[in-house]
């Protein structure tokens, strides 16, 4: 049973608006994405990513790219400087490795993070820790 009556976290179950692009299981890019709206990784992506939108790393997601979102969910593996402008969620079974500078973190049990984070407001949005 959770403790104090929370539920358990998934990249499912997640509080997001439809997604519109999914990049699937078995598929593989490398390059640079620009993308509006709610985008799920559960494939492998290596580059950069410059989104708009809300960005979920499924479970079986692999990113290899520095990444800038307005808010993003990890159950997979990321490598990489990450800037989310609201919200950075690391759900259980997360890998993150590279630094992070974001408006409000959310680390679940069972995530793991290493490197540097800054928890910053829209006025200190600028660059990507590392940058």
């Amino acid at each position: 049973m959770p403790v104090f009556g929370a539920s358990k976290k998934t990249a499912d179950s997640l509080g997001y608006d439809k997604v519109q692009t999914i990049l699937g299981e078995g598929t593989e890019i490398k390059g640079t994405i620009q993308a509006t709206g709610v985008v799920r990784i559960d494939g492998t992506l290596e580059g950069t990513i410059i989104h708009d939108g809300d960005l979920i790393v499924g479970p079986k997601g692999r990113v290899i790219a520095d990444i800038r979102s307005r808010g993003l969910a990890v159950a997979g593996e990321v490598r990489g400087n990450v800037q989310a402008e609201e919200k950075l969620e690391l759900l259980p079974g997360a890998r993150l490795y590279g630094d992070i500078r974001c408006g409000h973190l959310v680390v679940h049990d069972g995530a793991m993070f290493h490197g540097r984070s800054l928890m910053a407001n829209d006025e200190q949005q600028g660059t990507a820790p590392g940058k």
